[in-house]
């Protein structure tokens, strides 16, 4: 069943992730959306509409996270354990610390839940600036570059840096160099 790309969404983990032994946290959305670990239905808060929040200690060793709905479903593969494979890498969980779902998002006019915006609240504009290549008001929307519930890779992107800018841009060899340098990088990896 081919899903919506933006109807049904695992916002934690993410595709590969690692975590070392204990309780991780699983944020998905969907309209009327279950999930299951390895096949075996994970009890979940709907704390807003279509808001999954739940809280698991799988065993070690590779799961696999289903969200399912009714007109799709989305999965993912993850690893708890020591000493993951190495097509999985350790998950960096933002934010570092718990915070309430209403410092991010809040309900829109229609009953939606949906992102606010507030990144400043937490991330210091002016760090924002020395790391970006963009002014802050052309990437008001985080989201376009980096996963705000967190990521496997540096700085919480979604993907890869030298995939992400190819999002948007054709990146030329010449800027690759200059852009993902280990100078550059070390810079780029402080500010978030």
């Amino acid at each position: 069943m081919a899903a919506d790309p933006e109807v049904g969404k695992i916002l934690r983990p993410v595709e590969g992730a690692a975590f070392p032994p204990g309780e991780i946290s699983i944020i998905a959305t969907a309209p009327g959306g279950k999930l299951a670990l390895d096949g075996q239905a994970v009890p979940a808060e709907q704390p807003f509409p279509d808001v999954l929040l739940a809280k698991t200690t799988p065993s070690a060793g590779i799961h696999k996270l289903e969200l399912i709905w009714e007109t799709g479903r989305r999965q993912l593969r993850f690893f708890v354990g020591d000493h993951p494979p190495a097509e999985f890498k350790p998950f960096r969980q933002h934010p570092p610390s718990a915070l309430e779902c209403t410092q991010c998002h809040g309900l829109s006019r229609k009953g939606r839940f949906r992102f606010t915006g507030g990144c400043f609240g937490c991330h210091q504009q002016e760090t924002f600036l020395k790391t970006h290549h963009h002014p802050s008001h052309v990437l008001e929307q985080c989201g376009q570059c980096h996963n705000a519930h967190g990521s496997t890779e540096k700085a919480h992107l979604i993907l890869p840096s030298e995939k992400a800018c190819g999002l948007c841009h054709s990146v030329p060899e010449l800027f690759k160099r200059q852009m993902f340098s280990p100078q550059r990088r070390g810079g780029a990896e402080a500010g978030l």
